[in-house]
């Protein structure tokens, strides 16, 4: 009886560290052009202050489950990000022990349904659209507003940019995370980005801000 419970331990045991990184590390082979993240359990691309990432959760039991995102570069500490995605029921979440049978199918799904394409280059021009249609579903928070005022910017809409610089002042504060202080920085981000606009220095002011 121990012998099959130690079993049943093994089997259904969170994945280790270095299992999932070899996970994240055979995915990877298939997107040379991205970057594996310092941790080990993500890889990413970027394009001007926005950085997309397609990252694996290791889950309690033994599985783990790909997950897509748009971030920030500028300002990493309040976790400014938008589009998250997992994929479709039949794919969310994959037992280690079915990786190598279920890889084609997983990978093929990522492609079908992570959306900005991971197969297309970064178009900040769509990332925008899609940010703008997530953030008109909900009452305006800070993060968005950042989001949407870090995209208005780069791409050169100045009034759009200021207006979402103003509104993400006036955000109620989240209940969850991010902590306040974070919330308060990513507001004295959007009081300086407007300065920014406004002296017609937006994406220096980015660029410098992303490389911090």
């Amino acid at each position: 009886m121990n012998d099959k419970r130690t079993t049943l331990l093994r089997k259904y045991a969170p994945m280790t560290k270095g299992q999932l990184k070899a996970v994240v590390s055979e995915y990877a082979a298939h997107f040379p052009e991205w970057a594996i993240f310092v941790d080990g359990t993500a890889f990413v691309r970027r394009s001007g202050p926005i950085q997309q990432m397609i990252w694996f959760q290791k889950m309690s039991s033994a599985a783990y489950r790909p997950t897509h995102g748009i971030s920030s570069l500028v300002l990493p500490e309040a976790h400014i990000r938008m589009l998250s995605q997992v994929l479709d029921v039949k794919h969310r979440e994959i037992e280690h022990r079915w990786h190598d049978r279920k890889f084609a199918d997983t990978l093929a799904a990522m492609e079908e349904q992570f959306r900005p394409d991971i197969r297309k280059p970064l178009d900040l021009a769509e990332v925008l659209a899609s940010c703008e249609a997530e953030a008109a579903a909900m009452l305006d928070t800070t993060n968005n507003m950042a989001m949407l005022a870090i995209l208005y910017a780069w791409l050169g809409r100045d009034t759009d940019a200021l207006d979402c610089c103003e509104r993400m002042q006036h955000c109620p504060p989240p209940t969850l995370a991010p902590m306040p202080e974070w919330e308060e920085a990513t507001r004295v981000f959007g009081r300086d980005l407007a300065k920014a606009v406004q002296v017609g220095s937006a994406r220096e002011f980015l660029e410098v801000a992303a490389e911090k």
